[in-house]
């Protein structure tokens, strides 16, 4: 008997020691997740607060800083074979455009940013829907109820954006034009979230098929996806002239617009944020990645309503906490044995 509690106290010995070594490697992506991130979404805003006609530019200049990073440290000025055969890249490569141009894009239909993040929040239930309609999938009671929250928690939130349109002193004729764009971006993001959930499944099937190779999936998505904006060039211009005119950076001893200086900001920080969510993803459980994701969209949205006082109520605060609790819910985050499940897996490897 006293062995076996011996046995037993320095298996959980081991266990909490390789589960505090795992956490403390991940320390560093944790920080830079909930620091890029956030830091990128106060330019993003920023930039669509002050000129929302220039998402396209935007999104065009994220794709094209991350392809040219890609290009020198990843291709190694494609010196460096790829993996996966570009034909793997087809389905990804258009989702992945399509997905950020819409929800970027959604920005300048009147959609306030915290409701923007809270609607992207709520992947999980196109992820679901799809999962179940085009692989086949089945879940536990408990996974549909979180969805149910989350779907309820979005509909609160839109139901209270729509209401504090009506309330903004505009007359008739503009109230209907700002209710119509809004309507527009709320259907853009509605579609970006089912294209967003499709993407994932794309992403899962070809890493099934080739591997996952992070680092070249990121480079060759935003790489390949640079011609797409050609469609869009005369709309990037016509942003690029917009910036130029803004005030200048006053930190800076230069006259350089200082939106051009949030811009830069955005394409880093993203760069960043994308790259420390894949670091993160390799040193830890996809529960604990959940959750901090989570967590950087819930303090995103805590500094976009008290940095840029964007108006938030009650009923968007009900919103937020279903959408936000509901994720964790889906996500079994509150299971106590999920790091010690992938020790145990890992020892039996």
């Amino acid at each position: 008997m006293l062995c076996l509690l011996h046995r037993s106290f320095i298996k959980g010995a081991q266990s909490l020691y390789s589960f505090c070594f795992e956490m403390s490697s991940a320390v560093a992506p944790i920080f830079g997740v909930l620091g890029s991130c956030m830091g990128c979404m106060i330019f993003v805003e920023n930039i669509a607060k002050q000129e929302p006609s220039a998402m396209n530019l935007m999104t065009f200049s994220t794709f094209l800083f991350i392809a040219t990073h890609g290009i020198i440290f990843t291709s190694k000025f494609f010196t460096v074979g790829n993996k996966i055969p570009l034909k793997g890249y087809v389905k990804t490569v258009s989702m992945f455009f399509i997905v950020n141009v819409v929800n970027n894009q959604a920005l300048n239909y009147h959609v306030p940013v915290p409701l923007h993040i809270i609607f992207r929040s709520g992947s999980l239930l196109a992820t679901l829907v799809l999962s179940v309609l085009l692989v086949g999938k089945s879940y536990s009671p408990r996974k549909y109820i979180s969805v149910i929250a989350i779907t309820v928690g979005i509909v609160i939130c839109t139901l209270a954006t729509s209401s504090q349109g009506s309330d903004s002193g505009l007359s008739y004729e503009e109230a209907s034009k700002h209710y119509r764009e809004w309507s527009i971006g709320i259907a853009m993001l509605s579609f970006a979230l089912l294209a967003s959930a499709f993407l994932a499944i794309c992403q899962q099937q070809m890493y099934e098929v080739y591997g996952k190779h992070p680092d070249e999936a990121m480079f060759i998505t935003h790489f390949v996806a640079l011609p797409f904006f050609l469609l869009m060039g005369g709309d990037i211009l016509s942003a690029a002239e917009k910036l130029s005119a803004s005030k200048p950076y006053p930190l800076l001893p230069f006259n350089i617009p200082s939106l051009w200086i949030d811009l830069l900001g955005s394409c880093i920080l993203q760069y960043l944020c994308i790259k420390f969510v894949y670091q993160l993803n390799s040193r830890v459980d996809s529960l604990t990645v959940t959750l901090v994701v989570t967590l950087r969209k819930f303090l995103s949205l805590i500094v976009s309503i008290v940095y840029f006082k964007n108006p938030f109520t009650s009923q968007h605060w009900v919103g937020a906490i279903l959408v936000f609790a509901g994720t964790l819910a889906f996500a079994d985050i509150w299971g106590s044995s999920a790091p010690a499940k992938k020790i145990d897996e890992k020892k039996s490897q």
